[in-house]
């Protein structure tokens, strides 16, 4: 589904709302009101009727709070008093997506139709490669029996009018781990024990039932209560915006952030980080590694028994979150990208310590600086290196073979030679693709981002990742910091020692395979 729409509109100006009432000291006192304000007389009603409209509205307000908003909630509690409990600095808890149900159209299950462009014609197509004999012909119309049909699209492969088509269920359609699933009442539900938290259900539903248990409430508070807030954002936030990154720099300033930090400075490190490790497990004749930045790969990577190839190395965001506590304890650090996941991946890092303390999707930042009257492209321009020092390699984390570029980049000086195998938004597919390549007698780097294209076509960004991606390439450009042979200078002799014996052992060239 495309990204603007009327759910995100709705999503985003719900998002100005919260933020304006929490930035004008009203959030508790107000935020009863807003179902009602905004369904004035221009409003168009969505469900039933203005009732149903300003429930759902109610439950949006709730997920913006932090809550999840699953079932029946107590209709007895006002906003005002879930609004007071972020205010004081309750977060949402580790999983940070909720299916709403009221807002759940309940789709009848998938199905083939025939639509009246069926041309009745002589080949019957349909009828002869239905496996099941579930299409018949009456009154020289074809027909779908759906008590034979076992939804294998043949009929509709087939068909030379296109006159048979798929009625989807738009969330099961687009759920890579079947994650996501109708109930007995015909309301969707999430498992959470199967969800990766791609976020691709967030944007193909097209009422809106799934929804983020944001975290704005407690970043505004922060801001609010004097705080120092240091924003960590990611390469891909970098480029969600039309505009010179130095500009959204200076608007994240403006908003009221002491200090912006360049997560793409981070991801050079991770990328040194992982050579190293490599290094290691070439040493010890593990041929594969699979790198570890995307956690809803790190999720999926649990259920497809593949966490033995998984990378042990934090993610550039936990580095960066990491630097920015050690020169600042007390600062309220917040990172910044498209992701839906580096909520889940930032509340399990705090089991040990409180390295990031809030995470703000690129979309919701966008509603906030538009609240606050904050116009990115009116904003003077910082000087990129105020907010860090990154390579180019660094940078392209954000675009699909940018990890696997930095990691071989890293390795350069070795005489080993790597593999790579680039896996570009998981699917269905994606377990038995790997599987066949992790026993790889060869040295092997393997890529895995849930989004296809990378985290510039995460499930909350702002711009076409196409748009994007000539962006961030942009950015990669105006890198002033030229990467050096990051595992000659950061690496003991006994990994470079490995590299070179295992490069003697095996006698191979370089080879790129997409699973």
């Amino acid at each position: 589904m495309a990204k603007e729409n009327n759910a995100v509109r709705l999503k985003r100006r719900l998002i100005s709302e919260v933020t304006n009432l929490a930035l004008t000291g009203k959030l508790a006192d107000e935020i009863d009101s807003v179902p009602y304000s905004m369904t004035n007389e221009n409003w168009e009603i969505i469900q039933c009727c203005i009732h149903h409209d300003r429930a759902n509205l109610r439950l949006r307000l709730m997920s913006l709070l932090g809550y999840s908003t699953e079932g029946m909630l107590d209709v007895d509690k006002p906003l005002r008093a879930y609004a007071q409990e972020a205010l004081a600095g309750k977060k949402p808890d580790a999983f940070p997506l909720s299916l709403m149900s009221a807002a759940c159209n309940g789709c009848t299950k998938s199905r083939y139709i025939v639509t009246n462009a069926c041309q009745g014609c002589l080949a019957r197509p349909c009828k002869v490669n239905c496996p099941k004999g579930a299409v018949s012909i009456i009154n020289n119309q074809s027909h779908i029996d759906p008590e034979l049909c076992v939804n294998c699209g043949l009929c509709e492969k087939s068909c030379p009018f296109h006159a048979i088509i798929k009625i989807p269920v738009p969330c099961e359609e687009v759920c890579p781990v079947g994650a996501i699933q109708k109930g007995e009442d015909g309301i969707a539900k999430i498992d959470e024990s199967k969800c990766i938290l791609c976020g691709k259900c967030l944007s193909a539903c097209p009422f809106g039932a799934p929804a983020e248990k944001s975290e704005i409430v407690q970043v505004l508070s922060a801001l609010t209560h004097g705080k120092k807030l240091i924003a960590l954002v990611a390469p891909a936030a970098m480029v969600q915006f039309p505009f010179p990154p130095g500009k959204f720099i200076a608007a994240l300033e403006h908003f009221g952030f002491s200090k912006v930090m360049e997560v793409a400075e981070a991801a050079d490190r991770v990328a040194e980080a992982e050579a190293r490790e490599f290094a290691e497990r070439l040493h010890d004749n593990k041929k594969v590694l699979a790198t570890s930045c995307c956690p809803s790969w790190v999720r999926a990577a649990g259920g497809m028994d593949l966490e033995q190839i998984l990378s042990d190395t934090p993610s550039p965001m936990l580095v960066a979150a990491k630097t920015a506590k050690a020169q600042d304890p007390d600062a309220f650090t917040v990172f910044i990208g498209p992701c839906l996941a580096k909520r889940w991946e930032a509340h399990r890092a705090s089991q040990n310590s409180q390295l990031v303390d809030a995470v703000l999707t690129s979309e919701e930042v966008g509603a906030m600086l538009m609240a606050a009257g904050i116009q990115v492209n009116e904003e003077n321009e910082e000087d990129l290196a105020k907010a860090g020092n990154a390579s180019a390699y660094g940078r392209g984390f954000a675009m699909t073979q940018g990890v696997t570029a930095a990691v071989k980049h890293a390795l350069s000086p070795s005489a080993v030679e790597v593999n790579s195998c680039i896996v570009s938004g998981i699917t269905k597919d994606t377990a038995s693709q790997l599987k066949k390549v992790q026993e790889s007698d060869k040295p092997l780097l393997i890529e895995v981002m849930a989004c296809d294209g990378g985290c510039i076509n995460g499930p909350c960004q702002l711009t076409n990742p196409k748009v994007a991606g000539a962006f961030l390439e942009r950015y990669k450009a105006a890198a002033k910091k030229t990467a050096g042979p990051m595992l000659a200078a950061n690496s003991a002799a006994n990994e470079r020692k490995a590299c070179a014996s295992s490069s003697a052992e095996n006698h191979h060239t370089t080879a790129s395979k997409s699973a």
